[in-house]
């Protein structure tokens, strides 16, 4: 099963206290059919946001007045993220990764967590089969534009999930040439 993932979060730096504020999970099964989960979730820092983070990603206290806190939803995510044969995909999936790794061992803890999967970074696949192409910047946004696809919706979890999605079936044709 591949799982495209994708995070938006209060800041870069999970060792400092940001957080994750939006969480998508596209789950794409073996047999073709695909689950797609996403939810906002209310942080309990805001004051260690880094404001240009918030801005980018749209945070407002009204939009997230009524998400859920990250103690309410990490089952979730753990249950999403664990067990079975997975390959995860994202952008900068390793940033991700990171994030989800350690907000979950604040709050799954009366398991081993084993979120150790095969990782596959579009950014690696864009670099791989785009800048012979003439794209100049893995950044999502540069790519999206290059490729011609919308903007609307950008920086959100899912919208970003979705893109790196599509990206991902765009490329990983390309490497199949005989």
């Amino acid at each position: 099963m591949l799982l495209f993932i994708d995070t938006e979060t209060t800041g870069l730096s999970v060792e400092t206290g940001q957080e994750i504020i939006d969480i998508a999970i596209i789950s794409e099964h073996p047999d073709g059919t695909i689950d797609r989960w996403e939810t906002l979730i209310r942080p309990e820092r805001i004051d260690l946001a880094h404001p240009k983070a918030l801005k980018v990603n749209g945070y407002t206290d009204a939009a997230w007045a009524e998400a859920p806190f990250l103690s309410e939803v990490a089952e979730e995510i753990f249950e999403r993220l664990s067990y079975g044969n997975k390959i995860v995909v994202g952008h900068n999936i390793q940033f991700d990764m990171n994030f989800i790794r350690h907000t979950l061992k604040r709050h799954i803890t009366d398991r081993k967590m084993r979120l150790v999967y095969p990782c596959i970074d579009t950014i690696t696949l864009a670099h791989e089969h785009l800048t012979p192409m003439g794209l100049r910047t893995l950044q999502l946004d540069q790519i999206r534009k290059f490729m011609g696809w919308p903007m609307e919706g950008a920086h959100t979890a899912m919208t970003d999930a979705e893109t790196v999605r599509r990206l991902y079936h765009s490329l990983i044709r390309r490497s199949w040439k005989e």
